[in-house]
C-alpha cells in the first residue's frame, strides 16, 4: 500500500471534500493549493482523455484534468457550481475539474481504513483511504499522487 496516505497513529488528517457526480471524494487539504473558478484550458495534442488541456495559473503553465473521466465515470457535465481545485504533489501542479466542494474537516485516524482488495490482491491505485465517519457514511480519499497525469521525460536531442 505505497499509495496510502501516511498518518501518525491517532493522528488526525484534515481532507477537502467535493463532489464528482453523486459521490463524495476528498483530498488531504496539504495537497491543496487553492480553488478557484474554471477558467477554459487551452486543449493539447495527444493528451490522454482526462486532461481537459492546461491553463495558465499565474504564469505556470498547469493541466486540469476531468476528475470524473479519471474516476471512469466519463466527462463532467457544465455545472453552476464546477470548481477548480489546484492540488500539487512534490514538484507536480494540477487543476482537478470538480462538480463542487463540499466542506473541510478532520477526521481522526481510527476513521482512516486501508481500501479493499479489488481483485488478485491489489487495490484500487487511485484511491488511497476509506473514510467511515458513521453508519454506513464512507468517503474516499484519493491519492493525489496517482490522479495526475505521469510527467513525459524530455528526449536527449
Amino acid at each position: 500500500m505505497s499509495n496510502t496516505v501516511s498518518y501518525a497513529q491517532g493522528q488526525a488528517l484534515q481532507v477537502l471534500s467535493f463532489e464528482v457526480g453523486a459521490q463524495t471524494y476528498c483530498v488531504p487539504v496539504s495537497a491543496v493549493r487553492e480553488i478557484r473558478g474554471v477558467t477554459p484550458p487551452t486543449p493539447l495534442p495527444d493528451a490522454p482523455p482526462f486532461v481537459r488541456g492546461v491553463i495558465n495559473l499565474r504564469g505556470q503553465v498547469m493541466p486540469v484534468i476531468d476528475l470524473s473521466w479519471r474516476l471512469g465515470k466519463g466527462a463532467a457535465q457544465d455545472g453552476p457550481r464546477q470548481v477548480i481545485i489546484v492540488v500539487e504533489n512534490q514538484t507536480d501542479v494540477a487543476g482537478l475539474l470538480v462538480d463542487a466542494v463540499c466542506d473541510s474537516f478532520t477526521v481522526e485516524a481510527e476513521q482512516i481504513n486501508p481500501p479493499p482488495a479489488l481483485g488478485d490482491g491489489e487495490d484500487s491505485p487511485l484511491v488511497s483511504a476509506v473514510i467511515t465517519a458513521g453508519e454506513g457514511d464512507m468517503t474516499v480519499l484519493l491519492a493525489v499522487s496517482r490522479i495526475l497525469p505521469e510527467r513525459q521525460e524530455a528526449l536527449a536531442a
